[in-house]
């Protein structure tokens, strides 16, 4: 804390990594000993550096690489007059990287909107029945994954645990069990994601097929008639 106190008052931009540093993570859950917070909670929400910087939250447990050093990187160039202060949401989180949620960049959303959940793990379909917290959690993972475009929670077939929260991880536990709310919204889901479905099926039955027009034959089907379009057959 000393070296907070001496340093973050002079430094052009205080960054906050990972959730441990940025809301207090499993480190600061109810009844903890030690007293851990968030730098922000520190320092005060509304600290600001000498070149009138705000903190900047970068959340993750642990922290994307790419998320971290993208964010370096947008401070390096406003540093250097390229670029606008940084755009940060109210938990301070950069917000082109935390402005969407889990679900709105997951490969397994469609299934959601059908209807259509995982009841075990290594299934291919929604995650939110068996605790996944995807559609109210501020992250890209499943957009940008872990690192280089690969991995991250649901794109492997993992739960996700809102380890980017503020209120990580005490407001998300038991990390397996179905989300409050989850039954009510999965269940209407449901219903309207079995009436899609199955209109689905018919449709995709209907494009599945080659045009009628398209059979065994010598004679040519499609209604098509070179005098119709002004062209002629002969030499």
């Amino acid at each position: 804390c000393e070296w907070i106190d001496r340093l973050a008052p002079k430094a052009f931009a205080v960054v906050a990594i990972g959730t441990c540093a940025t809301y207090g993570g499993i480190h600061a859950m109810q009844g903890n000993p030690t007293g851990a917070m968030g730098l922000a909670d520190y320092l005060g929400w509304n600290f600001r550096t000498k070149t009138n910087l705000p903190i900047v939250n970068v959340p993750g447990c642990p922290v994307q690489p790419d998320n971290f050093m993208e964010t370096v990187l947008y401070l390096l160039f406003f540093a250097a007059g390229l670029a606008p202060v940084i755009p940060l949401d109210e938990q301070l989180r950069p917000t082109w990287l935390f402005g969407k949620t889990v679900h709105e960049g997951c490969d397994r959303a469609g299934y959601y909107e059908q209807g259509d959940f995982a009841h075990e793990y290594g299934s291919s379909k929604c995650l939110v029945k068996i605790g996944c917290w995807g559609p109210v959690v501020n992250c890209n993972v499943t957009k940008r994954g872990w690192m280089a475009g690969i991995g991250g929670c649901p794109n492997v077939g993992g739960i996700c645990i809102a380890c980017t929260m503020p209120g990580f991880p005490d407001k998300f536990m038991p990390f397996m069990d179905e989300p409050p709310g989850g039954s009510i919204s999965s269940v209407a889901s449901g219903i309207y994601g079995r009436v899609i479905r199955n209109l689905r099926r018919i449709t995709n039955h209907s494009v599945n097929q080659e045009p009628k027009w398209r059979h065994p034959g010598s004679r040519l089907t499609t209604g098509y008639h070179p005098h119709t379009y002004g062209f002629s057959t002969s030499g």
